[in-house]
């Protein structure tokens, strides 16, 4: 009898340890959300099908999420990490748009183990949204002013794109291209398709560091002087920039691969790469803000104006840097207080951090996009480079338009051709919010605490959402108007710039921003910041390499469809043939 009893115990005790076991390994779905069957009954999940996405895709993000239509809903849950909660994904951009807009109060920005919270994380983006964000953003707002982007940003955005030109008739010249050819058109095709991806690197670093710290690292016009030498590249400070930029994304792929996210990061903080980074950081950093600080007191306690008056001294900002430390530096006149040593302020350095890791690759990935987009579709970038001569009024024999014609001229294709690449690229194809509620999405349940990962994909017709679901939701860009039955809303896999576009009243086209979702930049209070940093940036670069150069389509295995996915999306090939435009714009 005690045999049995002890043998039924040890049973009961089994049943409860693998019960146990699977409960904490194994995926639990959230009740009422579409998830894969086969993912629910594997300990690790969804992996296996991202690692199997990624092999075949070199990107994972965007594949899963389009799962909803497998799954026939627009709301389904990824089982990511043995030791977590479901991922709920939304993949409806009407949806999503409505969310980022309007509900705020239910879902913030998620402040989980992640790259920002591990390499930044008084960053207003490893953060959530409460009064000392609030704070912190406030003291950043004028500096995406139109008017001072105009002023202080353009010009180093304009030198920036000027020394890409330059390395790229460099990169020509020493191409060795046949001058026995003598059909020029001929001798362009048979010169070999340039990598041109680290030159967009190079330039958008060049082009951000100077809009930020006011200071040049000139890594472009180092590769033009190496490429007319024929000498590698000199090692310089702006190397090291260039390499703790690498270590973000190295940093993505240690967080994204981990079973254990809050482990990995405990691990990472510890390594020898991470003390690196954490010493450039605070050296570099430490130095601008330091010079630039007791430079902006020196011209201040010289400045005669009231010291209420915010915008003194602002003839002498030359930076983002500039504007920000001139107006902490009067606050604290104002107040009375002793005037703050710029180089201790932990929240200043990760915030201008952020700026330089947010604006460089994603203009880079964006431009590298572009010329592709333009390669491979030769009519699109003839009538591009058209309307960009007539729209501002450029002459046969004339130079270059300088960086406020640029701003200045009203060019709807050129409009067009920017928003089509923005949703094609799919740079930053996802944003991620936490439930703060118990509430729920298009009638299915979310729980308090819930991750929420959501699609900023334009890129395919989302899943069929009954107008009852929806609860009448609208934001100004949507409306209730269901977008995927306009014809600018098909064939959403091509390129296509003229579905931005309409006729008005005089029969001229214009441009139309609301045919379709414009997710690209997130949206709402939690929207990227530096949106019209990267337009502007965008746009001046886009017009400049479009006017002094066609770019030709390029041999089929050098020209892969897919991405390489990182902690952003971008080509996995950007080779392009380099002609220089056949008119009297002389080179630069």
């Amino acid at each position: 009898m005690e045999f049995y009893t002890i043998l039924g115990a040890g049973v009961a005790l089994s049943i409860l340890l693998y019960r146990l076991v699977k409960y904490v390994l194994y995926p639990q779905p959230l009740p009422g959300i579409a998830y894969d069957a086969a993912s629910a009954k594997r300990w690790r999940g969804d992996q296996p099908a991202v690692e199997a996405v990624y092999a075949r895709l070199h990107e994972w993000l965007s594949p899963m999420m389009a799962r909803s239509l497998e799954l026939g809903s627009p709301v389904h849950q990824l089982f990511m990490n043995p030791f977590s909660r479901p991922l709920v994904v939304v993949d409806d951009p009407r949806e999503v748009d409505h969310l980022l807009m309007r509900r705020g109060r239910d879902f913030d920005k998620s402040t989980t183990y992640g790259v920002w919270q591990t390499l930044i994380p008084r960053a207003t983006l490893a953060n959530e949204t409460n009064a000392h964000w609030k704070s912190q953003r406030a003291a950043w707002r004028d500096t995406m002013h139109p008017k001072f982007l105009r002023r202080v940003v353009g010009p180093h955005i304009y030198e920036a794109v000027l020394n890409l030109t330059r390395l790229w008739e460099a990169r020509i010249d020493a191409s060795g291209i046949g001058s026995e050819i003598l059909d020029e058109k001929k001798r362009f095709m048979a010169a070999p398709a340039l990598d041109v991806s680290k030159d967009f690197s190079l330039a958008a670093l060049d082009a951000i560091w100077a809009a930020i710290f006011g200071e040049r690292l000139d890594l472009v016009a180092g590769q033009t002087e190496a490429v007319r030498l024929g000498l590698p590249v000199a090692h310089s400070k702006g190397a090291m920039v260039a390499q703790t930029v690498d270590y973000v994304n190295f940093l993505w792929d240690q967080w994204s691969s981990s079973l254990w996210p809050s482990l990995s990061q405990w691990r990472i903080k510890r390594s020898r790469g991470f003390q690196d980074y954490v010493a450039l950081k605070d050296r570099e950093t430490g130095r601008l803000l330091s010079d630039a600080g007791t430079r902006l007191q020196r011209v201040l306690e010289n400045e005669s104006a009231a010291a209420s008056d915010e915008d003194r001294g602002e003839q002498y900002d030359s930076c983002l840097m500039d504007l920000v430390l001139r107006r902490s530096l009067l606050a604290a006149q104002k107040a009375g207080q002793v005037l703050p040593d710029p180089a201790t302020n932990d929240d200043l350095k990760d915030e201008l951090l952020l700026m330089i890791f947010a604006g460089h690759d994603t203009t880079s990935h964006t431009l590298q996009w572009f010329i592709k987009f333009m390669s491979n579709s030769q009519g699109a970038q003839t009538k591009l480079r058209h309307a960009l001569q007539s729209g501002l009024g450029m002459s046969d024999d004339g130079d270059l338009p300088d960086c406020a014609t640029i701003l200045d001229a009203d060019v709807p294709y050129l409009n067009a051709v920017m928003e089509e690449t923005l949703r094609c690229a799919s740079t930053a194809s996802r944003g991620i919010r936490v439930a703060k509620v118990d509430t729920e999405i298009l009638g299915r349940p979310i729980p308090k605490g819930t991750q929420i990962l959501l699609s900023l994909n334009v890129r395919w017709k989302p899943v069929p959402v009954p107008d009852d679901v929806r609860n009448n939701n609208t934001t100004s860009r949507s409306e209730k108007d269901d977008w995927v039955h306009h014809p600018s809303a098909q064939e959403l896999d091509r390129f296509r710039p003229e579905r931005w576009l309409k006729m008005d009243e005089h029969g001229k086209d214009v441009f139309d921003p609301d045919v379709l979702p414009r997710l690209s930049f997130s949206g709402g209070t939690r929207g990227c910041f530096g949106r019209r940093l990267a337009m502007m940036e965008l746009r001046v670069m886009i017009c400049i390499v479009t006017l002094k150069f066609k770019f030709l389509p390029v041999p089929d295995e050098l020209n892969s469809p897919l991405a390489h996915e990182r902690l952003l999306r971008a080509p996995l090939q950007c080779y392009v043939k380099l002609q220089p435009v056949a008119s009297g714009i002389g080179r630069v």
